[in-house]
């Protein structure tokens, strides 16, 4: 069985995630708002990992469960990036390690200490926003949206917005009583997003 609330929150922070158009993002959960959020992690991953979809518990306090939604592929892929690689390597990952294994790593940077900045590169963020970020400690950016830029604004703002398209457009046919994976279906080989 579907959840709405769960279904809504995707819709308004990992749309570009569910249509293709970015790796990752991450999504934070109120527990209290939906208890029984390790079921319906456990369903999702059932439904959608055929469609190349993955939902994970990456970090979890008293009132909050922050989870990973992620595209497999697309992830694993930018990893082979040569820039981001090296980067991966800098920070104590490893570029021989599974996915999983790295996702592992990155979990328990999570639980035992501060928020690894080194997550903007499992997010798809800009090399240059990462670092961008993490030389100047968050702050003197140049634009903020989905995250802080450091570099090419301008381009970074038209991914914003193409990025607030896709979520209108999954927030409206949620709001028509469509449920995400026939949006994904419908929209798999027809929609042309910016």
């Amino acid at each position: 069985m579907l959840n709405s609330k769960f279904e809504k929150m995707l819709a308004n922070f990992c749309s570009p995630v569910l249509l293709g158009k970015k790796v990752s993002n991450l999504v934070s959960i109120i527990k209290s708002e939906i208890p029984e959020i390790s079921i319906v992690l456990e369903q999702y991953n059932s439904q959608f990992n055929r469609y190349d979809l993955y939902f994970k518990n990456i970090c979890e306090c008293e009132n909050r469960v922050l989870i990973f939604v992620y595209k497999k592929s697309l992830l694993e892929k930018h990893f082979l990036d040569k820039e981001v690689g090296r980067l991966l390597v800098e920070f104590g990952y490893s570029t021989d390690r599974t996915l999983e294994d790295n996702l592992s790593i990155l979990e328990k940077r999570m639980i035992n200490s501060a928020f690894p900045h080194e997550i903007g590169l499992f997010l798809g963020y800009p090399i240059n926003d990462v670092m961008g970020f993490i030389d100047n400690k968050g702050q003197n950016y140049k634009y903020c949206g989905y995250w802080k830029v450091y570099k090419n604004v301008e381009k970074t703002k038209r991914i914003f917005k193409s990025y607030d398209n896709m979520k209108s457009i999954i927030n409206k046919r949620l709001d028509c009583g469509e449920c995400i994976e026939n949006i994904l279906i419908r929209t798999k080989n027809n929609l042309q997003i910016a």
